[in-house]
């Protein structure tokens, strides 16, 4: 009875729904010990991150994260700044390390604020139901879109914070002129990826690149997913940005 869910811990949260594209075709499509491994890997990485961030005793003591088969969910207090910077900074490098790696993967997720009930394997609440809604409204672009409350309430304490000095959470984010919807800019060398070499950076920039002509070419007849790509490649290219400044 004592692991029955507390009320003192359904809590005002961010709450993000992350979704790892392209996952069941390539279940359904297992024919080999390659295809097998390239999954169960690629699901261990997911698990092995939850693990790890969810065992940490610093200032990720506060992170719920919890990876189901081809979905990662995850929920920070929203009362607490650090650790909503925090989630951004994760969510950052995940999703240029799935890209960057060779594990040549595409997510897509939604980040909203609710209250929910997440720990010990249990998770509901609004939280949890709007970022699961709006995952699946925000179309097939592989991007982390922020819920435009979020965005907005982060605007006004930007505003009121005039000594602004180091990074911070709208440092991680881009707005998308096809839509106005703010999501991760995981392409954006910041973060985690200042500490590569410049020579690593470029060498993995590439590898992207190549990846997305592709995937262009290999899904020339499919619409729906070429579409992706698309989004995906003038994504890429309106990040040059980042490397000719520096």
């Amino acid at each position: 009875m004592n692991n029955l869910p507390k009320y003192n811990d359904f809590k005002d949260s961010l709450v993000a729904f992350i979704d790892i594209l392209g996952f069941n075709e390539k279940v359904l499509n297992i024919n080999s010990e390659n295809d097998f491994s390239y999954i169960s890997n690629l699901l261990y990485s997911l698990q092995e991150t939850a693990k790890n961030y969810s065992e940490d005793n610093s200032i990720f003591n506060e992170y719920e994260i919890t990876a189901i088969s081809d979905s990662l969910i995850i929920s920070v207090p929203y009362n607490n700044p650090i650790c909503t910077y925090g989630m951004l900074v994760i969510l950052h490098n995940l999703q240029y390390e799935l890209l960057a790696t060779n594990f040549k993967t595409l997510i897509r997720g939604y980040i909203a604020r609710g209250k929910v009930y997440h720990k010990n394997g249990f998770i509901f609440g609004e939280g949890y139901s709007k970022a699961y809604e709006g995952e699946r409204t925000i179309l097939g672009a592989p991007r982390i879109v922020l819920d435009k409350i979020i965005v907005q309430e982060g605007k006004k304490i930007i505003a009121s914070n005039k000594n602004k000095t180091n990074l911070s959470a709208f440092d991680y984010i881009l707005e998308d002129k096809l839509d106005g919807n703010y999501f991760i800019d995981y392409l954006n060398p910041i973060g985690r990826q200042l500490g590569l070499s410049k020579i690593q950076l470029l060498e993995e920039r590439n590898s992207i690149k190549l990846f997305i002509e592709a995937s262009l070419i290999e899904f020339s007849n499919n619409e729906k997913i070429k579409s992706k790509y698309e989004w995906l490649e003038n994504y890429f290219y309106n990040c040059e940005k980042y490397y000719t400044l520096n």
